[in-house]
């Protein structure tokens, strides 16, 4: 709106998405609260609880806010999130959040409800254009991530599916975007991080620090057990690097091949990464120099970046045919099939 745009004639939102009600943040602030140690990095925006009434069949969707009793709706959910906070100190900040909410819903009705699902595949169906954007990454998905250190959705390519409602048939190419390392924002399992000066290093040249929390994002070399175990999980065709020029500089530079467990070794991703005690297995590469950032073909890549890309392609089986150097156009370097 800032610069002129009609973002009420062209933003449309499903019926169907749900709402976040004042209590539930202050549910998720709460239950963050009474985890203590063993926090999962909760952005505290009520996300969690959300899902939670979503799957429990009692939550408020966009849709209700159109109908006649959306008040009684309501207020039988505040009633059923003051229950379970109980004798919590919440009051002050309940007060507060509602009048900002209730500003937001009237915001919000100025905006068009539709069928979503419906509309997206109309589209579909006459040729248009429909571009989706995930949420997060391969790990933090519900079912298939580090559970219990997971988001509350489906991150996978399958989301598309369950929550735009595209049939599976309907999904073609799969390109899977990774980092020339790896990162974790928040709690939970991570064998190659680099608590140390290269992982700090990686951080402030990567500049690794959470969109949501802006906290530090955790750093380490990259892993190939679960990068394989998301290119299986997504159905991925190709793959996209990115930031190989963070690792600039940075000599040797390593790649997890497999966990160790005990006596086990594992190409895989087992089950109990996070009770298990897991021993990174590395195998090293030269580094390079080089400032990547400048250059604007594959041609110009050093040849130790260019071993360390093929050998991970060899390793993934999988294409890699982008390799981005910078945040530019100029600086995402196409590489063939």
């Amino acid at each position: 709106e800032a610069v002129g745009i009609d973002v009420a004639s062209k933003l449309l939102i499903s019926k169907k998405a749900h709402l976040i009600v004042p209590t539930h943040k202050i549910l998720d602030k709460y239950s963050e609260e009474q985890k203590g140690k063993n926090k999962i990095g909760s952005t505290l925006k009520g996300i969690g609880p959300t899902y939670m009434d979503k799957t429990g069949r009692n939550g408020l969707r966009m849709g209700d806010s159109k109908t006649t009793n959306f008040k009684e709706k309501y207020n039988a959910l505040q009633e059923k999130h003051k229950a379970i906070l109980g004798d919590y100190d919440y009051a002050e900040l309940l007060t507060e959040l509602e009048i900002k909410w209730f500003e937001a819903m009237e915001f919000m009705s100025k905006f068009t409800l539709i069928d979503s699902e419906h509309y997206i595949n109309d589209a579909m169906q006459k040729g248009q254009t429909v571009l989706a954007e995930g949420a997060q990454g391969t790990m933090l998905d519900v079912d298939f991530g580090t559970y219990p250190f997971v988001t509350s959705s489906n991150t996978v390519t399958a989301g598309t599916c369950t929550g735009l409602g595209v049939a599976p048939n309907r999904i073609g190419e799969v390109v899977g975007i990774f980092k020339a390392y790896c990162t974790r924002v928040g709690s939970g399992p991570f064998p190659t991080e680099l608590d140390n000066e290269v992982g700090e290093n990686i951080r402030q040249i990567g500049h690794e620090f959470g969109a949501t929390t802006g906290r530090d994002r955790r750093c380490g070399w990259i892993d190939l057990p679960a990068l394989k175990y998301a290119i299986m999980i997504n159905g991925v065709t190709e793959l996209s690097m990115m930031k190989a020029d963070v690792l600039s500089g940075f000599d040797p530079i390593k790649v997890c091949t497999h966990y160790k467990i005990g006596d086990d070794l594992y190409d895989y991703f087992p089950f109990d990464i996070c009770d298990e005690e897991i021993e990174p297995v590395y195998i090293e590469f030269k580094g390079w120099s080089e400032d990547l950032t400048q250059m604007n073909s594959i041609d110009q890549i050093p040849n130790q970046l260019n071993d360390y890309i093929e050998f991970l392609e060899h390793e993934l089986e999988t294409p890699i045919t982008i390799v981005s150097v910078g945040p530019n156009r100029t600086q995402t370097l196409l590489r063939k099939k």
